[in-house]
């Protein structure tokens, strides 16, 4: 599955299996600043990669109308990659909401009493491959859960040491090359795409360079 996932990334690809780490000196992930809460109608994802291959990931969720429960499930990967997601926290309107802090193969849900911003919080585990022929490098095959509550549009960030391409899949579709680079100071360890409502995407993967 990396194999054919890595053929769709076109030359990003290249530079991941050829390319070892840089040396260089930035700020991990984890101490970049993150952008306030969207605009109503609006959700975002923020991916982080860390040193030891998990990702932790944050939803802000900006509902134009109430919600009283936001549900979460693993991604479909075919059964070639198996992900978990644990210390699951999910807070609306400054509310702590119940629910699991593992998600179950079937998904969980969340409840709350009514509330436009939630915030969900997690950590997905085993959904980064690390390639056999450059040392760093890793393909996410994905980069956060399937979360019920996604607005018309919705940004996906992904942050890394270095974010060489992002690829979006559609469902029984082959992922196809998304989105716009740029980090701090226009660095290389972001990369973003935003979907709308029309988009048929379900999942979007990331070619990175794992933190050291």
């Amino acid at each position: 599955m990396a194999l054919a996932l890595a053929g769709v990334l076109g030359g990003a690809v290249g530079v991941w299996q050829v390319v070892g780490v840089d040396g260089s000196s930035r700020p991990p992930a984890a101490a970049l600043p993150i952008d306030g809460w969207p605009a109503a109608g609006e959700s975002r994802a923020v991916t982080e990669v860390r040193a030891d291959g998990d990702l932790e990931v944050t939803h802000w969720i900006h509902s134009d109308l109430p919600l009283d429960e936001v549900g979460l499930t693993l991604p479909d990967l075919d059964g070639a990659v198996q992900i978990a997601a644990a210390d699951v926290e999910v807070v609306a309107d400054g509310r702590t909401a119940a629910g699991p802090r593992v998600v179950p193969a079937g998904g969980s849900s969340y409840s709350f009493a009514e509330a436009t911003r939630i915030q969900v919080r997690y950590r997905l585990t085993g959904a980064v491959e690390r390639s056999s022929s450059a040392d760093g490098r890793g393909l996410a095959t994905t980069t956060s859960l399937d979360v019920t509550a996604t607005q018309a549009r919705d940004v996906r960030v992904v942050r890394s040491q270095e974010v060489l391409s992002l690829a979006c899949a559609a469902p029984d579709r082959r992922p196809t090359p998304c989105g716009t680079s740029g980090g701090v100071s226009g660095g290389t360890d972001q990369w973003r795409v935003e979907l709308t409502g029309d988009d048929p995407v379900d999942r979007v993967l990331a070619v990175v360079t794992i933190p050291s």
